[in-house]
Formats: C-alpha cells, sequence, structure tokens
C-alpha cells in the first residue's frame, strides 16, 4: 500500500495544493494543532487526498543532523500499523532521506523468540529508493548484533555462538577458523583460559577472514563474555541482570565483518573474537592470582570482574603478531566509560591522534555518537603490580583509561584504536531507535571508519 509523506518545515499554499477543499484541510491541521516542528506529524484523511493515497504530513522543522533525520524515521516508522511503500515527498525542504529510511527500517526491530504469541511486525520501504540495499545489509547486520546481545546466556553458549556466525556468513566470502581449547592451551593464551577456568562451558577463539589480498589490512578484537557474574568477585544480583550483553563487541565485529563483505569495501579485516563465560567456582582464577598472558608479559589478577581486558590482551597480542597496518577492538570494557560520557556515547582511545580524528572525522555524519577520552601515560603507575608485569585494575578513578593502558601493552607500538561501548551497546529505554536490549552499537561507527580507509 502507497503512503504519501510530505516532509515540511512550514505550512503553506504548496503543502496545500496536493489535498482537496484547502479549507477544510486548514481546518483538520489546526484542529489536531498540528505544527512543523521536528518529530511532529499528523495523518491525513484519503478523502482529501487528490493522489487516492493515504498520506501522512511530517514536520522536519529543527532537523538539522543525522541523528536527527534517524530518530524521526524511527518515529513515524513506530506508528504505521500496516505495510507500507512510503512515498517521499519534498514540500519546499531539503530531506535526508537515507538517514530516515535508515530510521524507518530500524524501528521494526523486536527480539520475539521467546514469546509465546507473536505480533507481525509491519514492513516497509521507500518508493524508488536509491540507498535500498545499503540501509538493507546495514540493518541485517544492526539486527543481528542485537539478537546476539539479547539471546540469554542460558542459550548463548560458545556452540551456539559459533553457529549463529556460520549461519550469518554462509553467503558471502569469509574464512573462519575456530580454535578450541586444546589449542588456546598450546599458544598460550593464559588470559582466555584464566577467566574461563571457572565454568564448565570450554572457551574458543574464532578468527575471521575478509579480503585477504587487499592493500590495506585491519585486525578487529572484539569481547566475548557470554556471561559475566564477576568470577569470584561476584557481581550483586543486580548487577548481573544485564552481564549477557557482555559479548556485544564479539557480535559487532562479526556484523561489522560481514556489513563490509556485502557491500564489497576494498579493506582487508581480520576478525578475533575469545569466548568465555566468567563463572565462580572451585576452578575459578582467585584475586591474587598471576595470569601468564599470549606475549609472555604477566598480569597479577587482583579483581575477577575486570575479566575483559584479559581475554582482549591475549587476542591483540596474538592479532598483533602478523603485523597489521591498524589494530582495533571495541567492548563493553568498563563502567567508568559511560560514568564519563553517559550512557549513548562510545569512548574512544588511540595511540595515534590522526587516527582518532579519523575515526571521529568519519562519523561526524552518523548517528552514533563517540568522543575520545586520554590514554594518560601517568597513570601507568595505577596498574603496576608488586609481583607481576602490571595488575588488572587501577582502582575506581580514570578506570576506563586505565584499562585502556593495559590493553596498550599488547598491540605491539602498531596504530591502535580501542572502542570501549560499555554504555550505548545496551539502551535501558523502550524507545523506537534503540529499543531496550542490545542496539548494534558500533557496527555503523566501525563501518565509517573503515569505508574511509579506502
Amino acid at each position: 500500500m502507497i503512503l504519501d509523506a510530505y516532509f515540511v518545515d512550514q505550512l503553506d499554499d504548496k503543502l496545500l495544493d496536493n489535498f482537496h477543499n484547502k479549507d477544510l484541510f486548514d481546518e483538520f491541521l489546526q484542529i489536531n494543532n498540528f505544527t512543523a516542528k521536528k518529530n511532529s506529524y499528523i495523518f491525513i484523511p484519503k478523502t482529501l487526498s487528490k493522489s487516492d493515497n493515504e498520506s501522512i504530513v511530517i514536520g522536519i522543522s529543527g532537523c538539522d543532523e543525522v541523528l536527527d533525520w534517524v530518530e524521526l524515521g524511527s518515529k513515524i516508522g513506530s506508528k504505521l500499523k500496516k505495510d507500507y511503500e512510503l512515498n517521499i515527498i519534498s514540500i519546499n525542504s531539503n530531506i535526508d532521506s537515507y538517514s530516515f529510511e535508515f530510521g524507518l527500517k530500524l524501528s521494526a526491530y523486536d527480539f520475539d523468540i521467546f514469546l509465546s504469541k507473536k505480533e507481525n511486525k509491519p514492513k516497509f520501504s521507500i518508493k524508488d529508493s536509491n540507498f535500498e540495499e545499503e540501509v538493507n545489509n546495514k540493518i541485517d547486520s544492526v539486527f543481528w548484533v542485537r539478537d546476539m546481545v539479547n539471546y540469554p546466556s542460558l542459550t548463548k553458549t560458545p556452540e551456539f555462538f559459533i553457529n549463529k556466525v556460520k549461519e550469518l556468513i554462509s553467503n558471502v566470502n569469509i574464512e573462519l577458523v575456530v580454535y578450541d581449547k586444546n589449542w588456546l592451551i598450546e599458544n598460550n593464551f593464559g588470559g582466555v583460559l584464566g577467566v574461563a577456568s571457572g565454568s564448565i562451558k570450554d572457551p574458543y577463539f574464532l578468527v575471521g577472514k575478509y579480503n585477504t589480498e587487499a592493500k590495506k589490512q585491519i585486525a578487529l578484537i572484539g569481547k566475548g563474555v557470554l556471561f559475566d557474574s564477576g568470577g569470584l568477585s561476584l557481581k550483586s544480583p543486580s548487577g548481573m541482570e544485564t552481564m549477557k550483553t557482555d559479548m556485544a563487541g564479539a557480535a559487532t565485529a562479526w556484523g561489522l565483518i560481514t556489513l563490509l563483505a556485502k557491500q564489497g569495501v576494498d579493506i582487508g579485516l581480520t576478525v578475533y573474537t575469545p569466548l568465555v563465560e566468567n563463572m565462580p567456582s572451585g576452578t575459578a582464577i582467585r584475586p591474587g592470582d598471576v595470569l601468564k598472558m599470549r606475549n609472555g608479559k604477566t598480569i597479577e589478577v587482583l579483581n575477577t570482574d575486570a575479566e575483559g581486558r584479559l581475554i582482549m590482551a591475549d587476542a591483540l597480542a596474538y592479532a598483533s603478531e602478523f603485523n597489521p597496518d591498524i589494530i582495533c577492538d571495541v567492548a563493553t570494557l568498563t563502567g567508568s566509560s559511560y560514568v564519563a560520557l553517559g550512557l549513548e556515547v562510545g569512548a574512544v582511545f588511540s595511540n595515534n591522534i590522526e587516527l582518532a580524528n579519523q575515526f571521529l572525522e568519519s562519523n561526524k555524519l552518523s548517528h552514533e555518537r563517540y568522543h575520545q577520552l586520554p590514554l594518560e601515560k601517568q597513570y601507568k603507575k595505577l596498574i603496576k603490580s608488586d609481583i607481576a608485569d602490571m595488575k588488572n585494575t587501577g582502582g575506581s578513578f580514570g578506570g576506563a583509561i586505565t584499562a585502556a593502558l593495559l590493553l596498550e601493552e599488547f598491540i605491539n607500538d602498531i596504530q591502535w584504536l580501542h572502542l570501549d561501548i560499555a554504555g550505548p551497546a545496551r539502551s535501558r529505554d523502550n524507545d523506537p531507535l534503540t529499543p531496550k536490549g542490545g542496539t548494534g552499537f558500533g557496527v555503523i561507527g566501525l563501518f565509517n571508519f573503515l569505508n574511509s580507509l579506502n
């Protein structure tokens, strides 16, 4: 069914000309207190339209940024209760139809796998869209990440995650290698093995390769803690409620590599995702234990709930051995990052100012928000251990920075970008753009960045 969508930043005769009986139409708008301000909308009876289609008038005055258009699209999508093909009509205004279409399709997300009664969500498309394939590819990756985050950890075993990755990449040119616990032991992945030691579920290490012949090669590590109880440094019950989210980095990495392959971006990307559970038991690592990492450095584990940096350190060390041009990582790493930046902004760290600036510049026209935090070198003293090369926590203050400084010890001086998405990886509010649960944050930001390197 066609829905004529009129975008207006003011009410004038150009809009009225599209409808029968201008006086009646104008009165209809006034009775419903419609203005042209952004996020305002009104459905118009079919009998008033000259095109004989159903119509909606959408206010866009004040839509200045990409986020405004994406939010507008998601809001409109949440109000549509039928399958529609939107015919976009601009009335004396400029429209960011790409961002609107992206937001419109984001609003269709629904995680209903565990509901006994499921509702059919309406489907939307944009008539004569120039962006449909790219938008759909991005939506598919974002929704896959959301699904993986939203699966409960009882379901989300390492084997389950691996099978989902295999399904995701089945129709694209990505090579997957799955390494098991024996390989991790043989290859000295002390951090991964240490964190996983308290769980009955064995750890795995996944490697995905795309476009290995490309001139520029990027490595991306994604944190894959499928459930984080805190280990023997046990979280509170409320603190554990959302810890199925702690593998969002790993999901983001796989969503991204699949998107790159679908879009045919001429960048080489190798993804590394360690998969573990952090659980308390008689075999779990204890506060005060020392782990020897892949690159031979040692870490004193003072808090078993600071586990993500331990598995990431091993993966970073391993990835750096292949000398990529740039090494990146994405992780729900620290609560300190969202204490600093709030719940909707990702933290960016880098050992190279030009690299950080390029990432931020590539996302200026994005609905995802990022801000750089410093790798403050004087804080290295906070992670100095008395008995090992370093310790895994630097205390209460500057926690996102000290975690990043620890990771920096494992990159072998390669250009490096670290994203801490602990805040924006999960939505606490049930709004159309980011319904409660996984958000898929990071897929678009990293795609924009890697595409800018092309």
